[in-house]
């Protein structure tokens, strides 16, 4: 059965830049077909949730991250990697709320919260996040911010 690895990029990022070339790159390596899913954002994330196979990896960088989590709801997959993902909180709580908001608006903003739930069908998560953005994870990428540097995917590339 092949395997899959679905990168998703950060927001207003393309999968044309070199951090995710490089990380298709090592996972071509190791033997995973890669398929990248650039979003529109333009467009409502519930609109961009596309199917995968179960023996997939999953992986979102910032907003990305969160399409990555919209499509792992509904799709059975082996790992769903959400690296620097914006904190669902950002869509709950009011204050953070404001500033995606003014960044993406208000449609796009309420669509993520309506269509965000408690669990997805992966069947393992793993939460990385550069260890100066001051959020929890499974994995902190020492002396890194909210980048997808070389070593972060080096620690993306332990997980494959």
């Amino acid at each position: 059965m092949k395997k899959y690895i679905y990168i998703i990029p950060g927001f207003e990022e393309t999968s044309r830049r070199k951090p995710y070339q490089l990380l298709a790159k090592i996972a071509k390596a190791k033997g995973y077909q890669v398929a990248f899913r650039n979003v529109d954002w333009a467009q409502k994330l519930s609109s961009q949730i596309f199917p995968v196979t179960e023996n997939s990896i999953i992986f979102g960088f910032s907003l990305g991250a969160v399409l990555a989590r919209l499509v792992a709801q509904g799709n059975p997959c082996k790992h769903l990697i959400l690296a620097s993902m914006t904190p669902l909180v950002c869509f709950r709580d009011k204050k953070m709320k404001k500033g995606l908001v003014d960044l993406l608006g208000s449609e796009y903003v309420d669509d993520v919260k309506k269509n965000l739930f408690p669990h997805h069908q992966a069947l393992k998560q793993t939460v990385i996040y550069g260890d100066k953005e001051e959020e929890s994870g499974d994995i902190l990428v020492p002396n890194t911010e909210h980048e997808l540097s070389a070593a972060y995917i080096k620690e993306i590339a332990k997980l494959m």
